[in-house]
């Protein structure tokens, strides 16, 4: 005989909790409730393995639940990839022109009024 667990998510319902008010209090820290979000965390919460009463507090938290099939996608996020932050190079580049315009700007400023000193000088001198 062939057994299998059958689970909510298997029958195309998922259950939402908003544990937002529960960030601060979590033993664990907000990053393990963060790192959950927008995805079915049944694994990660089944993994680290909480005691009956973190099952009760859970049950405050309840909003609803989703039935699958209403959901645009026709399949469940189980895990998505986290948000990457990427330094482009064009970020990059923009950083070293800001910095070479701070330091060429005044340089060519000064090299002008000296420029132009000198010049108005030269001039005034070959008037004589």
């Amino acid at each position: 005989m062939n057994s299998s667990v059958v689970t909510l998510a298997n029958l195309g319902v998922v259950m939402v909790y908003d544990v937002t008010p529960f960030l601060d209090d979590h033993p664990g820290g907000d990053e393990a409730l963060l790192s959950a979000t927008g995805k079915d965390a049944t694994a990660d919460f089944e993994d680290v393995g909480h005691s009956d009463s973190a099952v009760e507090i859970m049950e405050k938290y309840f909003v609803g639940e989703v039935d699958t099939a209403t959901l645009p996608s026709s399949e469940v996020k189980k895990n998505p990839a986290p948000p990457v932050q990427a330094t482009t190079l064009n970020n990059q580049s923009s950083g070293i022109f800001l910095k070479l315009l701070q330091y060429l700007v005044p340089l060519l400023i000064l090299g002008s009024a000296f420029a132009l000193q000198y010049y108005g000088k030269r001039s005034k001198s070959n008037e004589s």
